[in-house]
């Protein structure tokens, strides 16, 4: 149960800083390597999982040195699957590459959490 507990906590997270709190500039910038505003996003996305570990943590006690470490992963993950599709992908949302290139992003993160996941539980 755990592991579902923890998992949701991380996509609600993910869904919460990719769609609901992601500025314009944001999403611009992250193709922009070293860029401090498209490294916000993925800070914010730390602080979210941060956020969702303390949570979970209510109900399963996780170590803070581990949760930071974790968050600092991430940051460093999502950054680049962000740059990287940012960069290199398609702006054009009108074609099934862009459709793809998107997907395959968000499937990039979904693999980060699930990795989150074992790490944190096993």
């Amino acid at each position: 149960m755990e592991i579902l507990a923890l998992l949701f906590l991380l996509q609600v997270k993910h869904f919460y800083a990719d769609f609901f709190i992601q500025t314009y500039d944001q999403t611009i910038k992250k193709g922009v390597y070293g860029d401090l505003v498209g490294l916000s996003h993925s800070l914010d996305h730390a602080l979210w999982t941060i956020l969702a570990f303390c949570v979970f943590s209510i109900y399963y006690p996780i170590n803070v040195k581990l949760i930071l470490l974790i968050a600092f992963i991430e940051l460093l993950l999502h950054y680049h699957i962000d740059y990287f599709k940012i960069r290199f992908g398609t702006k054009d949302s009108t074609t099934s590459r862009y459709w793809r290139e998107f997907g395959l992003d968000q499937l990039l993160h979904q693999f980060t959490y699930l990795g989150i996941v074992w790490y944190t539980l096993f």
